[in-house]
């Protein structure tokens, strides 16, 4: 690009910079050519089924660029992973509507009526809400050991948004993109796929909208059982497993903010909507728009193939406002009665007033380049059939990624019968010490403290009972001998037993 006054040569055509178009608009001239040239390489290794070069365009500047591109390209690195077909999965032959109802369909519809409340014409925003419903209740019936969640239903809606097709006759549409004239060869191997599930509305200014509903439900039912499993079992205990990550992220960027917020004793419940919905609840004014932030975060998950991203993506949201949050902590300090209620409320109000497209370029541009892996607080955090985990092990049938399903909700089920505030007793302890071969130290310690115990006791009843006939620590220690300090076949009550049988005998022999 060559400069001279107000004169600007872009690629051999001149245009005037501040005196006609303005300079923003040569910058703009240059960003339509940069996502009209990564348009071009996306289609081309569609063609070229290049699946690796594809998830190193998706972790890329603006990911897949936009709508048109995303609808095969998601499909194709989602069933990558898992062969699901829509037309094979119906059980026993049956319609999904004829599946008994899931328990949780009613708060289904409850959520769907306050979806796509940004669509101003009514006709469309009932086809979004009715494509949006549909899939929910479809994904619940087939898969009824999912328990939804409040914020799923945000999520689902932007899979909805992106495979919204808007076909006009003129200018295009403004929900999506537009799909008249010459469309893409990817989006051609699209429409060559759609099914007979399609559901489409015709809008007062004659543009047809159109959802093909089995490829939809294909899509919806992979990112899940790949992404979601973990919330949406019968608690949030895996969800609050995974959110106890975003200080450990925190303390390895920056242990100041770490320790100023106190993130080692205040559990990060403030991150819990942005994650349960990958930020879609946050972002949904921004739906409409094919750049949108929201769009790019799904790109990365499945480019990624890890839900340690929006993980990530929160962690360094907070860091690239650390000093705003600090300022707002200091203001604060005099509103709340305690740290946690303090920090909660300082974060949730900075999450609040939001954050502009340059932050939010940054924070993506930063992950982008962030290691997305898990480590080894990972594996020590959250249960080895989680979502982090599980991820590594890819691709897999349907059948072994509803393994991992059963495996979770059964891991579920028996923390969530375990009483909260729970802390098992000393003997269990004593026990998952013992038998996991914990330091010798440890034990030493143990039984040095034990002993102590016994030989206070005994001083106590010598004094107590000089002269009379009492009993003699070899013969209780040649019961002690017994116990198997190893774990191994211990009574059930290795500590109160001997303890009991001491004070017994004592007992026994004060009255005799």
């Amino acid at each position: 690009m060559v400069t001279d006054g107000y004169s600007v040569l872009v690629n051999g055509h001149e245009f005037l910079g501040e005196s006609v178009m303005g300079e923003k608009s040569v910058l703009y001239f240059r960003e339509g050519e940069r996502l009209s040239s990564k348009s071009k390489n996306i289609s081309s290794v569609m063609v070229k089924d290049d699946l690796e070069a594809l998830l190193s365009l998706g972790r890329s500047q603006d990911g897949f660029v936009k709508n048109d591109l995303r609808r095969p390209v998601w499909l194709k690195i989602l069933k990558s992973r898992i062969a699901f077909d829509a037309s094979r999965a119906s059980s026993m032959g049956k319609e999904w509507s004829d599946i008994v109802s899931h328990k949780d369909e009613h708060q289904v519809s409850l959520d769907v009526r306050r979806s796509f409340g940004d669509i101003k014409d009514d006709a469309a925003k009932a086809f979004l809400r009715q494509a949006l419903e549909q899939t929910i209740v479809r994904v619940l019936r087939k898969f009824p050991q999912l328990n939804y969640y409040q914020g799923y239903h945000d999520v689902v809606a932007v899979f909805v948004l992106v495979f919204l097709q808007t076909q006009r006759s003129n200018e295009d549409s403004e929900l999506s993109d537009s799909t008249s004239g010459s469309s893409s060869i990817a989006e051609s191997e699209y429409h060559d796929n759609l099914s007979s599930s399609s559901i489409s509305t015709k809008l007062a200014d004659d543009s047809v909208l159109s959802i093909d509903g089995d490829l939809l439900f294909e899509a919806v039912v992979i990112f899940t059982l790949l992404y979601l499993r973990d919330f949406m079992m019968n608690s949030l205990t895996f969800t609050i497993d995974q959110l106890s990550l975003i200080p450990l992220i925190i303390k390895r960027h920056d242990t100041n903010f770490y320790n100023r917020f106190q993130l080692h004793q205040i559990d990060p419940f403030f991150a819990l909507s942005s994650i349960l919905t990958l930020f879609s609840h946050d972002l949904r004014h921004q739906s409409q728009e094919s750049l949108s932030i929201v769009f790019q975060i799904f790109d990365l998950v499945i480019s990624f193939n890890s839900m340690m991203v929006p993980l990530t993506i929160y962690s360094n949201l907070l860091l690239a406002k650390k000093e705003d949050l600090s300022a707002r902590l200091q203001d604060n300090l005099q509103n709340f009665d305690n740290d946690t209620d303090l920090i909660h409320g300082v974060i949730q109000q900075e999450m609040i007033v939001g954050s502009g497209p340059q932050l939010w370029n940054s924070v993506l541009e930063a992950t982008r380049k962030s290691d997305n892996s898990i480590g080894q607080e990972t594996k020590r955090v959250v249960n080895k059939f989680s979502v982090l985990m599980t991820e590594r092990a890819l691709p897999v049938t349907i059948e072994e990624s509803l393994n991992w399903l059963e495996q979770e909700v059964r891991l579920s089920e028996a923390r969530s019968t375990t009483p909260q505030g729970y802390r098992p007793p000393a003997v269990s302890r004593w026990k998952i010490i013992t038998q996991s071969g914990g330091p010798t130290l440890v034990k030493m310690s143990l039984f040095v403290g034990f002993a102590a115990i016994l030989l206070k006791l005994y001083m106590r009843t010598l004094d107590n009972h000089s002269g009379s006939s009492i009993f003699t620590l070899k013969s209780y220690f040649d019961h002690l001998k017994t116990l198997k300090f190893s774990g191994l076949r211990q009574p059930r009550r290795v500590w109160l037993d001997p303890i009991q049988n001491l004070l017994e005998t004592i007992g026994r022999r004060s009255t005799s």
